[in-house]
């Protein structure tokens, strides 16, 4: 890996970790983790999915560089996607053409893509997330992206605890 990645992937790390800190809204510091994920892995575009306890829906809470349209096709097939998510599985799909987890190909064209690394991570016992990176092209990702993908996650699961517990202390204190 050469030092201008190894300096854009520090940068990009310390930059989260300081909106986190600071408090900055969840949706922008959700769409900035996102927007990095897609930016440094050369995706055309990315998601961050969650799933709450007692729910069958993967919200999408944050997305860049893909169409309204596409997000709303359900382009994956979220039953197996759940079943991943909840069991910690890394989906990486190269071929959308022919892998069965893919349920609608046309969106998924229409949209230019190719290919997915999908990333879960447990938020907290009862709600769990998924980053998503989207390519035009097949893609095997590299050692240094798929940690740098896993960091990005786990700051996205932190702003959303972080989020969650600054709500909690503000509804305390408006109780007082």
């Amino acid at each position: 890996m050469n030092r201008d990645m190894i300096d854009s992937y520090f940068y990009a790390l310390t930059r989260v970790v300081d909106a986190i800190y600071q408090e900055e809204p969840l949706d922008d510091t959700l769409y900035f983790i996102v927007s990095l994920a897609a930016e440094l892995t050369g995706a055309k575009g990315g998601t961050i999915r969650v799933l709450e306890h007692g729910s069958f829906n993967l919200k999408v809470v944050a997305s860049y560089g893909l169409s309204k349209a596409y997000l709303d096709s359900g382009a994956i097939d979220h039953g197996r996607s759940i079943t991943e998510i909840r069991e910690g599985d890394v989906i990486i799909i190269n071929d959308f053409d022919n892998d069965p987890r893919i349920q609608d190909k046309h969106a998924a064209g229409r949209e230019g893509l190719r290919a997915v690394i999908g990333i879960p991570f447990t938020v907290n016992e009862t709600t769990y997330s998924i980053l998503r990176v989207y390519f035009t092209a097949k893609k095997v990702p590299t050692h240094e992206e798929m940690e740098l993908l896993y960091s990005l996650g786990k700051l996205g699961c932190l702003a959303i605890m972080r989020a969650a517990v600054s709500e909690i202390e503000s509804k305390e204190k408006s109780q007082l």
